[in-house]
């Protein structure tokens, strides 16, 4: 179970919009103006000179900090721990933070809080109240004052999994996710004789006694506590649970899933090259099928396609226009972040045969990421900053150069942006002139190719009338 942060998001959202309505409900005193009324006046009766509208805001605002920070009466109650409470209040003070004319942008603020909240509603999150948990603390065999005591001190000052500063002391992690149960059997519990052998002093039941040894819901500062703490006689112990670093998801045959297959008739005019699959992609065979791609559009708006077509084209581009497709990894993910610099280098070989083999004229790699894998395996080094550059590169980089008689220069390698729609660190113009680029040459290389299919239809013709 681990701490979902979409009640935190909600929390800080609904506090910057209380406090955003408190200032906007005190600038209303001195500038009473009803937003949906500012220029005919005529509803200004809810503001001046009784100001309802502002107090009401005020009111709202303050009982929203109250509410969110918490107070100390307020923090546990049965509102502050429903969140349908605050799918039902929330809604009330956007409308009245709506009216007044301050007040509009604290009012999107809680409408955006209270979508997150609906967000967190949705998937199942709930506020785990303290009295769960403390139903379910091992019992001491003799309780005094002195135990109980040092359980509160235990749950106020170790419950807190992150940093107490940037968590508003803790409050923050009292929303935890909790699978709903699927049997009503309470957990079974060790006997008292399993837990202590001696309970002769307050010092040594603190000592013997595990106050997480069975607690569902484990925090890191409760693990460290427990097993801080060694016991000889405890039967059933803790550890903290190991955190998992992400790692990308490493090669597997999982490629087999993607119905996209390689488009490389031999002698191409130009072999596109992406970086992987893509979710999408993968079940429905077409290249660059999501919606959010730009792939078809940059195609249109460059000149290499004269129309835009569909996703659905993919296996017609080669009759068309003579252009292929194909990618350096076939394994299909969610986005290209998920593969690893060795899957990707691992792909450069192979994508160098299929080049080596078919000998198109120019290949496109369509993504940065792609040439870096590439001269990762070429030069044996990472590419510097200075180094990197859109569009043509070097001859000496051709890919699937044949050597020897009859050999092979190497197809003429261009590097285009991304077409991802995930993918923000340029802009649209900016992408538009690294593909205009490609778009001239393709142009005047159909017009040539165009030009030689006209001769040799010609050809044939005079070869007939003869």
């Amino acid at each position: 179970m681990g701490r979902l942060i979409k009640n935190h998001w909600a929390r800080l959202i609904i506090l910057t919009a209380s406090a955003y309505q408190i200032g906007g409900a005190i600038e209303g005193f001195i500038w009473p103006k009803v937003f949906w009324d500012f220029m005919t006046d005529n509803l200004n009766g809810a503001v001046n000179p009784v100001p309802v509208l502002q107090i009401l805001n005020l009111l709202l605002g303050l009982l929203g900090l109250a509410w969110e920070w918490p107070l100390k009466y307020v923090a546990g109650s049965l509102a502050h721990r429903s969140i349908e409470f605050r799918l039902i209040f929330y809604p009330l003070s956007a409308l009245l933070s709506m009216l007044l004319y301050q007040g509009t942008d604290p009012a999107l603020y809680y409408l955006i809080g209270i979508g997150v909240y609906f967000w967190a509603y949705s998937e199942g999150e709930v506020y785990s109240p303290r009295e769960d948990i403390d139903a379910i603390q091992i019992p001491s065999t003799t309780p005094s004052h002195d135990n109980e005591a040092h359980n509160e001190e235990h749950y106020d000052d170790n419950d807190v999994p992150v940093n107490r500063k940037t968590s508003f002391g803790g409050r923050l992690n009292q929303y935890f996710h909790t699978a709903k149960p699927t049997s009503s059997a309470p957990p079974a519990l060790p006997s008292t004789k399993q837990i202590t052998t001696s309970t002769s002093s307050p010092l040594k039941r603190k000592r013997t006694t595990p106050p997480t040894a069975l607690i569902t819901r484990i925090t890191r500062s409760r693990s460290r506590s427990s097993t801080s703490t060694p016991t000889s006689t405890t039967t059933t112990t803790s550890s903290p649970r190991p955190r998992k670093t992400p790692t990308p998801t490493p090669p597997t045959s999982s490629a087999a899933d993607s119905l996209l297959v390689d488009t490389i008739p031999p002698n191409l005019t130009l072999l596109l090259v992406g970086v992987n699959p893509g979710v999408l992609t993968g079940v429905t065979g077409y290249a660059y099928a999501h919606p959010s791609n730009l792939f078809w559009k940059l195609l249109h708006w460059s000149g290499i396609t004269p129309i835009r077509h569909p996703p659905s084209d993919t296996y017609k581009l080669p009759e068309l226009y003579n252009i292929g497709n194909t990618n350096i990894v076939e394994r299909p993910t969610r986005d290209a972040s998920m593969l690893s610099k060795k899957e990707m280098d691992a792909g450069v070989p192979v994508l160098e045969e299929k080049v080596r083999e078919k000998r198109p004229e120019v290949v496109c790699l369509v993504g940065k990421s792609i040439w870096e894998a590439v001269w990762r395996v070429k030069v044996g080094r990472g590419i510097r900053k200075e180094e990197f550059r859109y569009g043509w590169q070097d001859l000496e980089m051709n890919m699937g150069r044949v050597g020897g008689e009859g050999g092979w220069e190497g197809a003429r390698v261009f590097v285009a942006t991304t077409t991802s729609g995930l993918a923000a660190g340029m802009s649209l113009q900016e992408k538009r002139e690294v593909w205009d680029e490609l778009g001239r040459w393709v142009c005047e290389r159909r017009k040539v190719w165009e030009r030689e299919r006209e001769k040799v239809e010609v050809g044939g013709d005079d070869t007939k009338v003869e």
